[in-house]
């Protein structure tokens, strides 16, 4: 079965972007290696929330350059009026009945993959409904001072973690944990 991953790039001080919502000075050491092609090669589908999906200009060009070439679907309260472009191997799908119905049919179109969680607000209601199985945080060799923290929203919670795996390029660490799931 697919196993949901929340993942993302992260200052040091822990924002996912700086404070003008720009994301460019974290991806600056973004190096992909094989092993990270690895670990994007078990994607088999993402969800993401409405704001990550908007980040992008023109909304087509998921279906042309997107690095996950796979089903996507974007949780949001309002799809838009006109439906983006797709492929033979990515779809999009507007979810507006909550995470858990978004990780469920990703978790279906993703068969024995991998289903990628994306976005801070997106992660930390997956956090919150026991949704995600593992945490993939890059690292990224800055301090931001200020934008949005990934885990903002999470102080009545307590989560243990297992470290699994990590990986280490010339300029960024990642790190992946287990979720320790609640008896």
């Amino acid at each position: 079965m697919a196993k949901a991953c929340f993942g993302m790039i992260v200052s040091l001080d822990g924002f996912i972007n700086d404070g003008a919502g720009k994301l460019d000075k974290l991806y600056e050491s973004f190096e992909p290696n094989e092993e990270i092609n690895e670990v994007m090669a078990k994607t088999g589908a993402v969800v993401m929330g409405r704001r990550t999906y908007d980040m992008t200009d023109d909304s087509d060009a998921y279906a042309d350059d997107y690095e996950f070439q796979v089903p996507i679907f974007v949780l949001t309260h309002h799809p838009p009026a006109k439906h983006p472009k797709e492929n033979d191997d990515l779809s999009i799908t507007f979810v507006t009945e909550g995470i858990e119905t978004a990780v469920r049919k990703a978790r279906a179109a993703a068969g024995e993959k991998d289903v990628v969680i994306l976005g801070a607000d997106i992660g930390q209601q997956a956090l919150r409904a026991n949704l995600v199985d593992e945490l993939q945080i890059a690292i990224a060799p800055l301090l931001l001072g200020t934008g949005t923290r990934m885990f903002e929203h999470l102080e009545d919670m307590e989560i243990h973690l297992e470290k699994i795996r990590t990986m280490e390029s010339r300029r960024q660490v990642e790190i992946h944990y287990k979720v320790i799931k609640p008896s």
